[in-house]
């Protein structure tokens, strides 16, 4: 179990590093914040399924993006079966499938969360401060 878990840690951390580097670089770019988040999500979820395609034969083909190939496979596994295994749910095309869709959930997920965290401070804060104006 600790053979999975610590990577999956350091995984972990390294793509919230690389989704908040997008999302960072989508703000200096004037997108504004609420579209900065799902913009970094989707975009690391596009790019680490289609890595996680490229790579596919080799077994470092999960490290672009661990979670979405677990999702993938059991994809694959579950409906592949049940539907043919129509071209966009075989292997390698179902990794970035599951990516986009997994990153785009956790996108609007963190939006939310970005959303309810700024509209409980803006309730704190005079009217008309930079805080409500900016929006969300």
């Amino acid at each position: 179990m600790r053979g999975v878990v610590l990577p999956a840690v350091i995984l972990t951390a390294i793509y919230g590093l690389v989704i908040g580097a997008l999302v960072v670089l989508f703000r200096l770019l004037r997108v504004p914040r609420r579209w900065a988040i799902a913009l970094g999500f989707l975009v690391f979820g596009v790019a680490s399924g289609l890595l996680a395609a490229w790579a596919w034969p080799l077994d470092s083909s999960t490290l672009p993006n661990f979670y979405a190939s677990l999702v993938g496979d059991v994809v694959y596994g579950r409906l592949g079966g049940r539907l043919g295994y129509p071209w966009l749910l075989s292997v390698p095309q179902v990794y970035v499938v599951a990516s986009t869709v997994l990153c785009g959930l956790a996108g609007l997920l963190a939006q939310w969360v970005d959303a309810r965290i700024r509209a409980s401070r803006g309730s704190q804060t005079r009217p008309g401060t930079a805080a409500q104006k900016e929006g969300f």
